[in-house]
């Protein structure tokens, strides 16, 4: 698993869990936002059998893609490798309607993991498939800087929990297969588990260390190590944050892995608009709520050096997640005001006032909070993106 805060070179593969939150959409946005910013970026369809990231991008399904690269011997990852248009950013499709591409993949996951990890990039945005099934999360398992993008509904947010469920035990198969006694006591451990009640790691981690002391060791060194981030999508309300605050409690509490928050993107039509009219949003429709929350996600990845460790103020707010529903009540104001403002031709000046003045106090009383939506450090703020 690549440490990403070790290296400049930062790959980040995008899951969701479940099918329709909007995952594909993040990371052609993101990509195409790292690269305008001037960075190397490479974004990968890895959903197979589902790939339509190019339709995200407003390409043609007609390019060389990872179907051919493991179905025919005579093509290499360079030749699959699409110099786009857009600045910086380069494209590997997926299957391309090649027939058998999942089963091809799985098959050829290894190879297809280890060029994935010889290309030259800044950034390197994997688009994976949905579910939690072992190839998606051998694939998330490539580095230590995942994205989840969940919506704040109860399916989605307990998805989300089975999805990282799924890729701390899938490292823990993988980690003590040769592990006679540690991985003795795994099977066991999950053979005799009732249904959705594991054991909390902790507990399990105890218990593989009076067995294997060094294996202990080495998935409590695992567990430090992977720092997956969530990007709230399809939000309504900032209050939608807080059924994804009791996800990060159940995730350090049960799996002894700490979440970060890069940020909510509240529901948008002009994301739908965008996909109808094959156009990228943040190109096509720059001045939406949703482009500029998600261009907001791009920032703090550029400005973090050592992405996936973001340099947080903690003076300022207590953690990843206060920065989120800080911005997210401001974004909120902000969109509330904007009806408003539309209407204002048809009331009364009297009635314009007192709404302009309702937003003002509700703005007056953020005051206090809206500085904090800088990130201290080496990064330096990030308002002035915005």
């Amino acid at each position: 698993m690549v440490l990403c805060e070790r290296t400049y070179r930062k790959i980040i593969p995008v899951a969701g869990g479940k099918g329709g939150v909007g995952k594909s959409v993040m990371a052609a946005n993101l990509g195409l936002l790292l690269g305008e910013a001037g960075r190397r970026t490479v974004l990968v369809d890895l959903d197979v059998g589902g790939s339509n990231l190019h339709s995200c991008l407003g390409l043609k399904n007609t390019n060389l893609g990872l179907g051919n690269f493991v179905s025919r011997k005579d093509t290499t990852f360079q030749d699959i490798m699409l110099r786009t248009d857009y600045s910086n950013l380069f494209f590997i499709p997926g299957d391309v309607l090649v027939a058998g591409t999942p089963e091809k993949v799985q098959a050829q996951k290894r190879s297809i993991i280890a060029q994935l990890l010889k290309i030259e990039a800044d950034y390197i945005i994997l688009d994976l498939g949905s579910g939690s099934g072992a190839l998606v999360v051998d694939f998330f398992l490539i580095s230590n800087a995942g994205l989840l993008v969940v919506t704040p509904q109860a399916t989605s947010v307990l998805n989300a929990y089975g999805f990282l469920k799924n890729t701390v035990f899938r490292f823990l198969q993988l980690e003590l297969a040769n592990k006679k006694a540690a991985s003795t006591l795994l099977a066991e451990t999950l053979r005799e588990a009732r249904p959705n009640a594991l054991p909390p790691m902790a507990k399990i981690i105890k218990s593989i260390e009076a067995r294997d002391k060094a294996s202990g060791a080495r998935v409590r060194e695992f567990l430090k190590s992977l720092k997956p981030g969530l990007v709230v999508n399809m939000a309504e309300t900032p209050e939608d944050l807080r059924i994804i605050e009791n996800l990060q409690d159940l995730v350090k509490k049960n799996l002894g892995v700490d979440l970060s928050c890069l940020g909510l993107v509240y529901r948008d039509e002009e994301v739908n608009a965008s996909m109808r009219e094959l156009r990228p949003l943040v190109l096509g429709r720059p001045d939406s709520l949703a482009a500029r929350q998600i261009n907001r996600v791009a920032q703090k990845i550029l400005q973090s050096r050592d992405f996936p460790d973001m340099p947080l103020d903690l003076s300022l707010y207590r953690d990843s997640f206060e920065l989120a529903a800080i911005e997210a009540e401001n974004d909120y104001s902000r969109k509330a005001a904007a009806p408003a403002a539309e209407k204002s031709d048809t009331i009364a000046p009297d009635e314009m006032l007192a709404v302009l003045s309702a937003q003002q106090k509700k703005i007056s009383e953020l005051q206090g909070t809206i500085r904090m939506l800088t990130m201290g450090g080496q990064g330096g703020p990030l308002m002035g993106r915005f």
